[in-house]
């Protein structure tokens, strides 16, 4: 693999986007804000706080990206520092994608908004989650790249979504945030053996995981190829020149 053309195309690929992801992030809110002036509801505001806590491994990726190109391997330790917070904090980003339960109790008859607004705003907050998921993914994956064989950087991915997935469904079912791995890990730990102790419960959460995990996955599929055939294009050109 050329490095050099994989940067630049990585890099025109992700931050040509940027402003579009941020600009489709704040469509996601601005729906939410129309629901709650057009129909008398409320705004929902934990939608504002996910999006927020979305955007951090998005950005702490990027910076990392970001550092690694200026530097190369002579900041080996902020990179690796910057890649720990965002190994937390990526569960976030998908997670809004759980956000659609929220949306249960507006589907009854005598909601007053329709049906089809909430279906726009489940899709653009499911947008929301995987665009920013998957590039935040690409980001990782190229620097795993850097230190890994393609094979072992796809494990490492793989396994990181499914572990990722695993947490979202504590944080969702089980009520636990990123903070509680350094706050309040013994009462997570418990919390978690529990939860697999009870053969519903662990089926439920395997199945989340996986299942989950595989509609990210296939998501970011789209994304990586995009890039890799960018990538192909530029060899060719390259070669022809």
């Amino acid at each position: 693999m050329d490095i050099e053309i994989y940067e630049e195309i990585l890099f025109s690929y992700l931050f040509l986007r940027l402003p579009i992801i941020f600009f489709f992030s704040l469509a996601a809110l601005g729906l939410e804000w129309m629901r709650s002036r057009l129909y008398q509801g409320r705004f929902y505001k934990p939608f504002l706080l996910n999006i927020i806590l979305a955007w951090i491994p998005f950005l702490l990726s990027i910076s990392a990206y970001i550092l690694f190109l200026r530097s190369g391997f002579n900041e080996t330790w902020t990179v690796l520092v910057l890649l720990a917070i965002w190994f937390v904090f990526f569960p976030n980003s998908v997670y809004l994608i759980t956000e659609v339960h929220h949306f249960r109790d507006r589907f009854a008859d005598d909601a007053k908004d329709p049906f089809w607004f909430d279906n726009i705003e489940i899709l653009s907050i499911v947008g929301v989650g995987l665009l920013i998921g998957s590039h935040s993914l690409a980001i990782i994956h190229f620097l795993l790249r850097n230190h890994l064989t393609n094979a072992l950087s796809w494990i490492a991915i793989i396994s990181y979504v499914l572990l990722a997935n695993f947490g979202i469904y504590i944080g969702r079912y089980l009520r636990f945030n990123s903070w509680d791995i350094v706050r309040n890990p013994i009462n997570l730990f418990k919390q978690v053996i529990n939860e697999l102790s009870v053969y519903s419960k662990a089926k439920a959460l395997v199945l989340y995981t996986f299942l989950f995990s595989f509609f990210i996955i296939t998501f970011y599929l789209f994304v990586n190829l995009n890039i890799e055939n960018l990538y192909t294009l530029g060899i060719r050109i390259q070669e022809l020149q």
